[in-house]
């Protein structure tokens, strides 16, 4: 071959690649991204789903079976927290609650925001990617009243059937999910407030709680309405919905009423169920059902207040056969439902045993985005992306630390899981001061291989496996983080024992 020969070649090869090379770049810049949904059931436990328990579910679960069969169920999916304020927090941040000022318990409304101003949520996640994003529904994260001082003066009534915070109509709210990453806001703070209703940064009305749901679902099915062809043309949206169902108060719309033969919290199921329903038929009847992901989950397990002895009595079972409920380390308080559905992409009708953290999300998210995370962001947060896929994770999750509403801790490596409490940490008997009284050992160690209903404590025979999960606990809290990264801070000096909580007589 010539050298001129040659040249031609080497610039014939250079000119392909540099095609290649502008193709492939135009691919990723003309790539659809996908419009995202995701659903936040209120207090709904891994059994309340017929798809996920058939032989214990009797609660007609038609549109989520619907979901299960058109995607994929992780059955190891897990919330931080067994009660809701904790659990929407590490959901949002991809943090450990308990790293924060909110050691136990829940918030209340009218304070600091328990997401600092410069930690990155989900919504700047997606914001960031270009989305429109919103928030209808439960914050449940703290943000401030601002009452202008023409209404100072104007105390809200107690209304039959509205559950009102306790500032007018016309406060302003300087600090809700407006200022944490989303674009829009409609809804409420948490359920004793659920009916002073919040546009963006404002309480603008006051709602029935019987009208709540249908309220927030009619505003989501608005939304999609109205962002379809911005999506469409390039313009994606992101949408946490955050029901207030099933959790109380338990007031299904008189629509729904005596559809079921579980009474009205059965019947509050069902319509929680059916308001997935109108989502999903926003998304098709606005040409979008072949785009979304819709993840569908929940912030804790049942609560007892849905009197779960009567429906168990009926053959129904919340927690699908697991321990505990909702404010509980067992897993029935924060095993929870969760399905993604995602067209052409996940594998209809799946399933994954991979365990996972709702945390998760934002390492996912950013995974698929080819996102990097900000360095003081996202510290306990792992990416299950190629598990959608049916593939293997190169850095799986193998570790996960729960937290109950008593601030009670429990920590799991794989089939191992250590509660640091001698009862449920929470509401469920025995409490953690009848299990002293009774004389239970302070400690309980699972295998949940051999025993997911947690029903034999095996902390007496295996001492080394207890003081090796102890100290993982004791690392992820010293090093601020549970992932790999710089060694960061808590919040506050974080105590993993509670052992005033062994003594403390609680009622939900």
């Amino acid at each position: 071959m010539k050298i001129s020969d040659l040249k031609i070649v080497v610039v014939g090869i250079g000119l392909l690649l540099l095609c290649c090379r502008c193709t492939s770049t135009s691919k990723v810049e003309a790539r659809v991204l996908p419009n995202v949904v995701l659903i936040l059931a209120d207090d709904m436990g891994y059994g309340e789903i017929e798809a996920l328990d058939p032989e214990q579910s009797k609660i007609p679960t038609p549109t989520l079976n619907r979901l299960a069969s058109e995607g994929m169920v992780f059955t190891d999916a897990h919330t931080s927290s067994s009660v809701c304020t904790p659990s929407r927090y590490t959901m949002l941040t991809g943090r450990y609650n308990w790293r924060t000022r909110l050691q136990s318990g829940v918030v209340q409304g009218g304070a600091q925001p328990l997401i600092a101003a410069d930690r990155m949520t989900l919504g700047h996640l997606f914001q960031k990617q270009g989305y429109n994003t919103a928030l209808v529904g439960k914050w449940h994260l703290e943000y401030q009243y601002q009452v202008p001082d023409s209404l100072k003066a104007i105390t809200p009534k107690k209304e039959a059937g509205k559950f009102l915070a306790n500032v007018p109509i016309g406060t302003k709210i300087p600090d809700g999910p407006i200022t944490r990453g989303f674009n829009s806001f409609y809804g409420f703070h948490h359920s004793r407030a659920m009916s002073s209703f919040v546009r963006n940064d404002k309480i603008t009305e006051e709602i029935p709680v019987v009208d709540v749901l249908p309220t927030l679902t009619q505003e989501v099915s608005r939304l999609i309405d109205t962002k379809a062809q911005d999506a469409k043309n390039g313009k994606p949206f992101f949408i946490y919905f955050a029901q207030n169902a099933p959790h109380t108060p338990i007031v299904p719309s008189k629509e729904w009423v005596g559809k079921t033969d579980l009474g009205k919290y059965g019947d509050f199921v069902a319509q929680t169920d059916g308001s997935v329903g109108k989502v999903l038929e926003a998304l098709e009847r606005n040409g979008l059902s072949e785009n979304p992901i819709v993840i569908f989950t929940s912030d804790n397990g049942t609560s007892k207040l849905a009197n779960i002895p009567e429906l168990q009595s009926k053959g129904h079972y919340p927690s699908a056969g697991l321990r505990g409920s909702k404010s509980d380390l067992w897993d029935g308080g924060h095993r929870v439902p969760f399905i993604v559905r995602w067209p052409n992409q996940v594998e209809a009708h799946s399933q994954s045993e991979q365990l996972i953290c709702l945390a998760d999300l934002m390492a996912t998210f950013a995974d698929y985005f080819s996102f990097e995370i900000p360095e003081y962001n996202a510290e306990d947060s792992k990416s299950f992306l190629n598990a959608l896929f049916g593939k293997s994770l190169e850095y799986p999750r193998n570790e996960i630390v729960h937290h109950s509403i008593e601030g009670r801790f429990s920590i799991r490596q794989n089939e191992w899981k250590l509660l640091l409490a001698p009862g449920s940490g929470g509401w469920s008997s025995p409490k953690d001061f009848e299990a002293l009284e009774a004389s239970l050992p302070e400690m309980q160690l699972y295998n949940l291989n051999q025993d997911l209903g947690e029903t034999t404590n095996l902390v007496a025979q295996y001492p080394e496996k207890v003081d090796a999960l102890v100290g993982i606990l004791k690392e992820y809290i010293k090093n601020g983080r549970s992932t790999t990264g710089t060694l960061l801070e808590n919040d506050v000096d974080i105590d993993i024992w509670k052992e005033e909580s062994n003594y403390r007589k609680t009622k939900p």
